[in-house]
């Protein structure tokens, strides 16, 4: 599923390779994917995957071919309809950063690939400047530890439905500097503008991936799931 460009925290992290989970329309040759021939060939009992990515970092992740982990989630899942079959590509309704509506009528997906929050340069831009974030590099931003108490919340809507993700959500603690979880990515029509809801947005959120009915299914993810482990499970 894998979107955006490599970055520092993508960078810092541990794996083997990029497994593709979106659909064959955007695959070379138009190939299926290895989840739709999983679904073919009856290897699974749902035609759907769910992705567990946990905040605290002595706990492991957890993608489930063909089911859910009721264990990994809290209350009850929101459905929100695709509206394109190449990516996981929901419409992106708002996006609000504190009293500030940034964003209205466009498309975001759902991204494991992409580990921070991605979108219009410009946009990006907007939000770091009213965070007080700084850039590095050019690309990604820093903001002060001791200013994050009085940053706001992000309010992001999809397919009609609000999902809030707080500065203790969007800020990265690395060592003592904090990493203002934002880049640009301008992605040109038709696929864009675009933004990308990556892994900063699954580790608040527990997202399953609705092939079958070609939907979100998105609920607040458990603080922390008994015997969690870093696995493929189908």
């Amino acid at each position: 599923m894998s979107f955006g460009p490599l970055n520092i925290a993508f960078a810092m992290g541990k794996f083997d390779g990029l497994l593709g989970l979106g659909f064959k329309s955007i695959s070379q040759y138009n190939i299926p994917t290895p989840f739709e021939t999983m679904i073919d060939q009856k290897l699974i009992s749902e035609p759907l995957f769910g992705f567990y990515l946990p905040k605290d970092a002595s706990q492991k992740g957890e993608l489930i071919l063909g089911g859910i982990d009721k264990s990994h989630y809290t209350g009850d899942f929101v459905k929100v309809p695709l509206t394109s079959e190449t990516y996981w590509e929901v419409a992106l309704d708002g996006l609000k950063y504190g009293d500030s509506s940034l964003v209205s009528n466009q498309k975001a997906i759902i991204d494991s690939g992409t580990s921070l929050l991605a979108g219009p340069t410009d946009a990006v831009a907007q939000i770091a400047k009213a965070a007080g974030a700084t850039s590095l590099m050019g690309k990604e931003y820093v903001v002060d530890c001791s200013k994050l108490s009085s940053l706001p919340n992000l309010e992001v809507t999809l397919g009609g439905h609000s999902f809030t993700l707080t500065p203790d959500d969007y800020i990265i603690n690395m060592q003592g500097e904090c990493l203002f979880a934002f880049t640009g990515l301008d992605v040109p029509a038709p696929r864009g503008p675009l933004w990308i809801m990556g892994d900063i947005f699954m580790r608040k959120y527990y997202c399953v991936f609705d092939y079958g009915n070609k939907q979100m299914q998105i609920a607040p993810a458990a603080t922390k799931a008994a015997d969690s482990s870093e696995q493929i499970m189908i």
